[in-house]
């Protein structure tokens, strides 16, 4: 599963544990590469899956914040009805980006494994 999966998967369980309540603002890109050790665009790409499932929503300069209805499986299949699904094209296109995603954190692992390994020993 690729990473920002993953990270949307742990902030969808805060929500419905609820550690993060409606109307809580969400983790920001940069609080979630932090803690995660992922990359931004990764971070990001975590944030727009919850918003593009409905679980939280974006206040322009100010955040991402949990919706005061998180969405359930009714939810899902009402949208599927009312054609709300996402398109072919919008998979395809999510798809590509999971892969670039998937690209960028395992260059960006051997980046930090190369950075590890050349460092040199500082002088006391």
């Amino acid at each position: 599963m690729p990473p920002y999966r993953l990270v949307a998967d742990k902030i969808r369980q805060q929500i419905r544990s609820g550690r993060i309540k409606p109307g809580e603002r969400v983790p920001s890109s940069r609080d979630l590469e932090a803690e995660y050790k992922i990359a931004n665009m990764t971070a990001r790409s975590a944030l727009r899956v919850l918003r593009d499932e409905g679980w939280i929503y974006s206040k322009p300069g100010v955040g991402n914040f949990v919706t005061d209805t998180p969405p359930t499986a009714g939810q899902a299949a009402s949208e599927e009805v009312a054609g709300r699904m996402p398109t072919p094209e919008y998979i395809e296109l999510s798809e590509r980006l999971d892969a670039v995603n998937a690209r960028i954190d395992s260059l960006l692992a051997v980046f930090q494994q190369l950075a590890g390994v050349t460092e040199k020993p500082k002088k006391k």
